[in-house]
């Protein structure tokens, strides 16, 4: 018998995929903030994680794992290099929530260009004369850089250009020529950049380069109205400097932010006394499509893992595998 353990609940049509496999016995912890017991873990031949964290002392204690699969695409909460060095795959759902987050963005710059908020809450506390205030702005015409250019940035730049906005892309990995060819401008240094950009989207993975990488300097090079949006990653901004900025110079400017330093935020967090700051509970990826995507793909990740049959495309940790001298 072959056991999977799966960290948090994922969708119906993803768990009908492994509950139909007879030689497959399933440990369900559904709530995000279990524990997950290393008796569990120290059992499986396969993970499935959607929430927590495993680490390298949970991973070395689980000798029998064949495959992680990660309900998601970021895994910065799992020791890929660890599990490549032993073979062991750690897989991503793809391209499938890619449209559910660059359209989080694009309702959050529109959010913040409208003034949708403030409009309502005019409307509802009767100010009708909000309308006078002239405070809407359009996004026609205005400049957005991206910081990274993969699957959800590319959506993104594909969805301002519709807007009829001028997409920058700022990201070390991809040839210059790759991103002409798609219909933007790269950008050598996205810094000296700043002062000529009207929104800036976040699109970097959680590490030590790029925690703190949006702080007092880079917030005092943007423009007053500058509107800076994170759907990436918690961490990348610095909270206490985005405040500052946003409630003095940058005050005519906003940020969007799904995702914080510390979720669920602290009560006491000052961005949330902003009216000029759009949040949301770190949900960009979770439509109802993708969420149903996500779940399928992971459960089909399992599958594949198991079998020897899985997507290069789809593992994370290729390069730690291929380095170890693993077939993929």
């Amino acid at each position: 018998m072959t056991k999977l353990v799966i960290a948090g609940k994922i969708h119906p049509d993803g768990m009908a995929l492994l509950e139909v496999e007879s030689d497959l016995e399933i440990e369900l912890f559904e709530d995000p903030s279990a524990h997950l017991p290393m008796e569990s873990l120290s059992a499986a031949d396969a993970l499935l994680i959607r929430y927590g964290v495993i680490t390298s002392e949970m991973a070395a204690g689980m000798p029998n794992l064949k495959v992680m699969s990660r309900h998601g695409v970021g895994c910065d909460n799992l020791p890929n290099a660890e599990l490549g060095a032993r073979g062991i795959p750690v897989t991503i759902v793809g391209p499938v929530n890619a449209v559910s987050v660059a359209e989080q963005i694009m309702a959050m710059m529109m959010a913040l260009t409208k003034k949708i908020i403030p409009s309502d809450a005019a409307v509802r506390d009767g100010k009708w004369s909000y309308r006078n205030t002239v405070a809407l702005s359009e996004l026609s015409g205005k400049t957005l850089l991206l910081l990274g250019f993969g699957r959800i940035g590319r959506e993104v730049a594909r969805r301002a250009a519709a807007f009829d906005m001028s997409v920058k892309v700022f990201d070390p990995f991809v040839d210059p020529d790759v991103v002409r060819s798609a219909g933007y401008v790269p950008v050598e240094d996205w810094k000296a950049a700043l002062p000529e950009i009207d929104v800036l989207s976040l699109h970097l993975p959680a590490n030590p380069d790029t925690m703190g990488l949006i702080g007092v300097e880079e917030l005092a090079r943007m423009k007053p109205t500058g509107i800076l949006i994170n759907a990436a990653r918690g961490g990348l901004i610095d909270e206490e400097a985005l405040f500052d900025a946003l409630r003095a110079r940058m005050s005519s400017g906003g940020a969007g932010l799904d995702c914080l330093a510390s979720e669920p935020p602290a009560k006491d967090l000052r961005l949330l006394s902003l009216p000029n700051v759009v949040f949301s509970p770190h949900s960009a990826a979770l439509s109802a499509e993708s969420t149903r995507a996500m779940g399928v793909v992971a459960a089909q990740n399992i599958l594949a893992g198991l079998t020897g049959e899985l997507k290069p495309e789809l593992i994370f940790n290729a390069t730690a595998l291929k380095e170890a001298a693993h077939d993929l």
